[in-house]
């Protein structure tokens, strides 16, 4: 699949090519490019999606003349001819991504039709936009076991962010809001569904995601209703259903894997959850669950976690 703008259009330090983890991105990157470049033009073979974070960059675009500058942000449809002009700093600083608006929204054709007359806009990027697509990149960057549910995510949710900045029409995401509401919690429910059984608390997890303790306990209610620590308890409790069901420990065994200091306290979390002892669950005497779903509308009491 073709890449869109490094090397044409923009040049310097990336992080781009055509194995993008997310299904219909081209090509995505981060650039400090230089001015002492010739101008040049391309014809843009998909969507294009530019916020330019420092600098000032020109362009001219289907032959119309556009600066750039700090907090702008570039949507530019498949098929327009972007060419660069001088540069009128030492230095700019972008984050920019290419993809399939096709592909994006091929189970929305009411959706993807608005955009078949979509030329381009300019306008002023909101944080959101460049949250997700720093999510994006570094998922990218750093590939984990859960990078590409992540970006993929991500790559979503900034879909319709974007649907609402040019349209102007709200779109309700089908994508689930957790992981769509804030990168933060996107972020701590991958290290949760990685590192389950570690000791977290909430200043543990503040500090490894860099953020100050109430702005994430804001971010979790916001997102998904409960706390932070409420979300981890019914992930453990997730995967002790799963274990019981599927391996050969015994039920303390499990219980420490997955992150509860006594067979104890997991007995009671897990009962209070999903209104049945381990026991049961082991032994087969009560009807199985899928234990994602069972949770999914019940909220895990914050006070749970006085008992791991």
């Amino acid at each position: 699949m073709p890449i869109d703008l490094p090397e044409g259009v923009y040049s310097g330090f990336s992080i781009y090519g055509d194995d993008v983890i997310v299904p219909g991105v081209s090509s995505l990157g981060e650039h400090w490019s230089s001015p002492r470049l010739k101008p040049v033009s391309k014809k843009l073979t998909n969507y294009t999606f530019m916020l330019q974070l420092e600098g000032e960059c020109s362009f001219r675009i289907n032959g119309i003349e556009e600066d750039l500058t700090n907090g702008s942000l570039l949507l530019i449809s498949t098929g327009s001819i972007m060419e660069r002009l001088d540069q009128k700093f030492s230095y700019n600083h972008s984050l920019w991504i290419g993809f399939s608006m096709r592909h994006a929204l091929q189970d929305e054709p009411e959706l993807l039709e608005a955009w078949e007359d979509f030329t381009y806009a300019k306008q002023q990027f909101m944080p959101k936009h460049k949250s997700l697509l720093k999510t994006i990149v570094n998922e990218h960057a750093s590939p984990g076991r859960f990078s590409e549910k992540i970006a993929s995510a991500a790559f979503q949710a900034f879909i319709y962010s974007i649907q609402e900045l040019v349209h102007e029409s709200p779109t309700v995401s089908a994508i689930p809001l957790e992981l769509t509401q804030n990168p933060t919690v996107l972020l701590a429910i991958d290290l949760f569904e990685r590192e389950y059984g570690d000791h977290w608390d909430l200043k543990k997890l503040a500090e490894r995601l860099a953020v100050s303790e109430s702005k994430l306990t804001k971010a979790f209610r916001t997102a998904t209703g409960e706390s932070p620590m409420a979300s981890l308890w019914k992930i453990r409790l997730i995967k002790g259903y799963e274990l019981l069901v599927s391996s050969s420990m015994n039920i303390t065994q499990i219980a420490m894997l997955v992150g509860f200091q006594s067979s104890q306290s997991f007995a009671t979390a897990f009962k209070r959850s999903f209104r049945a002892t381990p026991r049961d669950v082991k032994t087969g005497n009560v009807q199985q669950v899928e234990p994602r779903e069972f949770l999914k509308s019940h909220i895990v009491k914050d006070s749970i976690h006085s008992h791991v």
